[in-house]
C-alpha cells in the first residue's frame, strides 16, 4: 500500500500534481489531474476512478480526504486506501453564495423564478460579509442580446463533459453563463413552445447541474453555499452530497418537479443505488425535485403558508410524505420584490411618476392605460398580469366576465398560456369591446402600466407558492383581490386588499366588496396608500436567508 505523507499547504499553494506526488507508482504516474468543483478541489485518476475532495468549510480548518465510494465512482485500486492532508484555510470570513437557476432577470424570464434569482443575490451583496453570484445556462436568446459577455475559458464536469463559461454583470450582479451548444443553443427555453417541453430536458438540466459543480474551477468563485432553485437544479445537492459545500434548495412551485421516465435515468450520471424509493425513484420514474429535497442541507420555499400547505396531500403533489420527512429542515421565507427598479416614483417606463404623497401622476397612468387597452368604462378598472392557466384562476375569471361587465367593471389582461384560455379572452374582448381587453403577450413595460393604471389587481389563484404580482401591484397602488392561499395569504389582508376562499360565488362576492370600496374615494385613497407603504423589499428577507445558510453550513459540518 502507498503511504500518505501529511503536508500543510495554503489554499493557493497546493501543487497541481499533488496527488501524483503522493501516490506515484508505475500504473498511476501522470494520471492524476487537479480540478476544483463547487468549492471542492477534486483530484482523480481516469484509470482507477478515485476521487479526492478538498473540504472547504466556511470559517474553519480544512482537510483533504480520499473516499472509496463517492457518488458516481468506485475505487477499483486496492493499493490506495485513504489520505488525510491538513490545510490552512485562508478565507477572510466572507460567506460566498452561488445561486443556480435556469433563468435570471433580465436575461431570461418566464415567471417569478427569474426575478427571485436576480433580486435575492443582489440583496445579499448589499450586506457586509456576504458575496453572492448566480449561474444559469447560456441560451441562444441570451447570447444574441448580450454583446458584453466576458469569457473565462472552458471547464469539465466530473463525467469529463466540456463546457464554456462566460459572465455578464447586470445591476451590479455577476451572472455566470454555462455554454453548451448541444443543449442550450436553440430557440425556446424549456421547449419549442410554452406547452411543449424539450424531450431532452432531463439531459439538459442534469448536465447543467454537473457543470455548476465544476464552474468554480474556471471562474475562481468558490462558494461556501450553493443555493439551488427549482427542479432544474435539483441534482446539484445529489452531486455535492459528499463535499463540504453546503447546499440549500428552494421550491418555487412544487407542481413542476422534473419527473422523467426510468429509461432516461442514465443521463443523470448517477449510480443505480440511488434509484430507490429513499432517493430519486418516484412511482417508477425519477424525480429531480425529490433529489434536491432529500440531499440538500436545508430546504426553503417561498412563503410561510406554502411551507405548511405542501406538507398536506392537497398541495403536496405526491411529495408531501417526502417533505414531512425533512420538515425539521424546511423553512418558509416570503419572497420580496426589487423595490428600486419597481418604484413608481422613479419608473421611467410610466407616462408619469407618482408617490404615496403625490398621486397626480397615477391619474395620467390610468388614463393612458384605458386608451391603450381600448377601455371606456366609468367603473373600476381591474388588471391581471399572469400566466393563463387554471393554477392562476383564469377559469374563474373567464366564467365571471359577463357578470363583471353587468356590474360595471372593466378588465385588462396581459399574459400567455393555455390555448383555450387565450381563445376565451380574445372572444370576450370582441364581445365586450371597451370593457374587456386581452393582450396575449408578455411585455414588461405594459405590465408596469397595468400595475400603475388599474384600480384593482386580480390574483384568484387555485394555489400560489408566493406570488409577486400582488406585491408589485401594491407597490404601484393597485389594490389586490386574491384567493387566500399560500403567499397571497401572507401578503394581503383586509387592511391592504380583498381576499376570498372558495369558488366563483365567493370570488364575485369579493369583487362586489371591491366595487363598493372603490365608490368611496376617500377610503379607497387610504386603502391604496396602505398598499403602497408596505415593505416588500428583499432587504427585509435577507436576515432569514442568512440564518438558513448558517444552519446549512452547520448541518454540513456535522
Amino acid at each position: 500500500m502507498d503511504t500518505c505523507r501529511e503536508q500543510v499547504y495554503s489554499r493557493n499553494t497546493i501543487p497541481a500534481d499533488y496527488c501524483s506526488f503522493l501516490f506515484r507508482n508505475k500504473s498511476q504516474q501522470g494520471n492524476f489531474l487537479c480540478r476544483k468543483q463547487c468549492g471542492i478541489v477534486v483530484w482523480y485518476s481516469h484509470s482507477s476512478r478515485i476521487l479526492c475532495r478538498f473540504n472547504s468549510g466556511w470559517g474553519r480548518g480544512v482537510h483533504v480526504r480520499f473516499y472509496r465510494d463517492t457518488v458516481g465512482y468506485n475505487c477499483s485500486n486496492s493499493n490506495i486506501r485513504c489520505c488525510s492532508v491538513s490545510l490552512q484555510d485562508e478565507k477572510d470570513g466572507t460567506m460566498k453564495v452561488l445561486h443556480a437557476a435556469s433563468e435570471v432577470y433580465p436575461l431570461v424570464s418566464t415567471g417569478g423564478l427569474s426575478s427571485v434569482s436576480a433580486a435575492l443575490p443582489g440583496a445579499l451583496n448589499r450586506l457586509s460579509g456576504v458575496e453572492a453570484a448566480v449561474v444559469m445556462p447560456l441560451y441562444s436568446s441570451v447570447r444574441e442580446k448580450c454583446t458584453d459577455i466576458k469569457w473565462h475559458g472552458s471547464g469539465r464536469t466530473f463525467l469529463e463533459e466540456e463546457f464554456g463559461v462566460g459572465s455578464v454583470v447586470r445591476n451590479g450582479l455577476t451572472v455566470f453563463l454555462i455554454a453548451k451548444n448541444e443543449f442550450f443553443n436553440r430557440d425556446g427555453i424549456y421547449g419549442p413552445s410554452p406547452d411543449t417541453p424539450w424531450e431532452d430536458n432531463a439531459a439538459r438540466y442534469s448536465f447543467f447541474s454537473r457543470a455548476v459543480c465544476s464552474v468554480g474551477s474556471v471562474t475562481g468563485f468558490m462558494p461556501d453555499v450553493l443555493h439551488c432553485h427549482d427542479w432544474q437544479t435539483g441534482l446539484i445537492p445529489v452531486y455535492c452530497a459528499h463535499g463540504d459545500v453546503a447546499t440549500v434548495f428552494t421550491i418555487h412551485n412544487l407542481k413542476f418537479q422534473g419527473r422523467f421516465g426510468r429509461d432516461s435515468y442514465h443521463v443523470a450520471g448517477l449510480p443505480e443505488t440511488l434509484y430507490t424509493m429513499d432517493a430519486l425513484e418516484f412511482w417508477s420514474d425519477w424525480n429531480c425535485m425529490k433529489g434536491g429535497i432529500l440531499f440538500s442541507d436545508m430546504v426553503t420555499t417561498v412563503s410561510p403558508e406554502y411551507a405548511k400547505e405542501i406538507l398536506t396531500p392537497e398541495y403536496g403533489f405526491s411529495l408531501d410524505g417526502v417533505l414531512r420527512s425533512i420538515s425539521g429542515r424546511l423553512r418558509g421565507i416570503l419572497n420580496g420584490i426589487d423595490t428600486v427598479s419597481r418604484d413608481p416614483a422613479q419608473d421611467k417606463s410610466l407616462p408619469a411618476t407618482y408617490s404615496p404623497g403625490d398621486m397626480k401622476g397615477r391619474v395620467k397612468c390610468r388614463r393612458v392605460l384605458m386608451k391603450k387597452s381600448g377601455l371606456n368604462s366609468t367603473g373600476p378598472v381591474l388588471g391581471m398580469v399572469s400566466r393563463l392557466t387554471p393554477q392562476k384562476g383564469i377559469d374563474l375569471v373567464l366564467d365571471s366576465l359577463e357578470w363583471m361587465v353587468e356590474k360595471g367593471m372593466s378588465l385588462v389582461v396581459l399574459g400567455t398560456g393555455e390555448k383555450w384560455a387565450e381563445k376565451g379572452l380574445l372572444e370576450a374582448s370582441e364581445n365586450y369591446s371597451g370593457r374587456i381587453s386581452a393582450i396575449i403577450d408578455y411585455d414588461d413595460r405594459l405590465a408596469r402600466l397595468i400595475f400603475a393604471g388599474s384600480d384593482g389587481f386580480l390574483m384568484p389563484s387555485a394555489f400560489e407558492p408566493c406570488g409577486l404580482g400582488q406585491m408589485m401591484a401594491m407597490r404601484y397602488g393597485s389594490v389586490p383581490l386574491v384567493r387566500k392561499v399560500g403567499g397571497l395569504a401572507n401578503t394581503v389582508t383586509d387592511q391592504t386588499g380583498f381576499t376570498f376562499t372558495g369558488g366563483a360565488d365567493k370570488f364575485r362576492e369579493a369583487l362586489l366588496r371591491l366595487r363598493k370600496a372603490w365608490i368611496n374615494k376617500r377610503s379607497w385613497a387610504w386603502l391604496r396608500r396602505r398598499c403602497m407603504e408596505k415593505d416588500f423589499s428583499w432587504n427585509s428577507r435577507t436576515a432569514s436567508y442568512l440564518q438558513v445558510y448558517r444552519e446549512a453550513l452547520k448541518w454540513r459540518s456535522n
